[in-house]
């Protein structure tokens, strides 16, 4: 897929969507080794291969933008403007944070659902309010492919479409919808032209290409911002572990992983960026260690804080002050 026609970001901005994946990466992977050796096996639902899309997203947004991530790549929201590392550990590990990822409506986190596509009605009200209170505002709301296929989003869109508000609607299209592949649940090639029937731009993007993401993001967020009305994205991208550790995953065909793997959006990046001059192998040396350093030291600072002693002391970290 070639990229968008539009100017190469910084090398500012460049490395810092490298060091944003990086940190996502060894991040996750931190944190499920912790929930393993807690738990016996981590977290359910892990996200790693899928974390370009978020991170292109992330970077393109403002401190007050309302932003829904897919559930597989939330850790990712620590590159949202006003959210810290700190904030997406302490959440993983159960601690409090001083800004919660589930819920913190000043930097545009407006709470999700445990039922998939339920939240897209909440971010379409998010937009809604943005327009009312004139703010300049932009919400992007992301889910997967099995979640896209729900009542909710549909009616969401039908509403941004009607109204023309300012929110993007992503799907994280990685083949699955649990152990379902998508093409079991579309008689479509192109999950985004479903954009047209509701009358509004629409794109598919490879979703492991961290540059070809970025640029498509920023196009349509810059579109969105200034006034053009909502958009549909689909994202491809591939689920590299199981729906849940410990799936069988008796549902993906033989040697679909191994021919995955030459895709991933960690070492393509990396590679594109040596290509384009932007960074040398001494350049990821160095940031692999400063990024493991950083995740080490946050870990052990959130680690000394206090476990809260029930769910609603826990959630009440979440509204103080409104």
């Amino acid at each position: 897929m070639e990229a968008p026609s539009l100017e190469l970001p910084s090398k500012e901005v460049l490395l810092k969507l490298y060091r944003d994946l990086l940190t996502a990466r060894r991040g996750e992977a931190e944190i499920f080794a912790i929930q393993s050796k807690a738990t016996g096996r981590g977290s359910g639902h892990r996200g790693p291969g899928e974390e370009a899309i978020p991170i292109a997203i992330l970077n393109n947004l403002t401190e007050t933008d309302c932003f829904h991530p897919n559930f597989r790549t939330y850790f990712c929201h620590f590159a949202k403007p006003g959210f810290t590392l700190k904030d997406a550990i302490a959440q993983s590990l159960g601690r409090r944070s001083e800004h919660p990822l589930i819920f913190t409506p000043e930097l545009g986190a407006m709470g999700s659902s445990g039922t998939l596509g339920e939240a897209s009605v909440r971010y379409v009200g998010a937009a809604v309010a943005n327009v009312i209170q004139k703010t300049g505002d932009v919400t992007v709301f992301i889910q997967g492919d099995g979640a896209s296929n729900r009542a909710p989003t549909h009616e969401a869109m039908v509403v941004a479409a009607a109204w023309q508000l300012p929110i993007i609607f992503v799907i994280q299209n990685n083949k699955y919808g649990m152990g379902t592949s998508w093409r079991k649940s579309y008689n479509i090639e192109d999950l985004s032209v479903r954009g047209a029937g509701y009358g509004m731009p629409h794109e598919t993007v490879d979703g492991n290409d961290m540059l070809n993401m970025y640029l498509v993001a920023k196009k349509h967020i810059d579109r969105c911002r200034a006034g053009g009305g909502p958009s549909l994205i689909c994202a491809d991208t591939w689920r590299m572990r199981a729906h849940y550790e410990g799936d069988a995953q008796i549902y993906r065909p033989k040697g679909e992983a191994q021919d995955w793997q030459k895709y991933d959006p960690l070492m393509r990046y990396e590679k594109q960026l040596m290509e384009l001059g932007v960074l040398s192998q001494e350049d990821v040396d160095r940031l692999e260690a400063e990024v493991i350093a950083e995740i080490n030291a946050t870990i052990e600072e959130v680690e000394s804080m206090a476990v809260p002693s029930s769910y609603e002391d826990f959630m009440a970290s979440a509204i103080d002050g409104l």
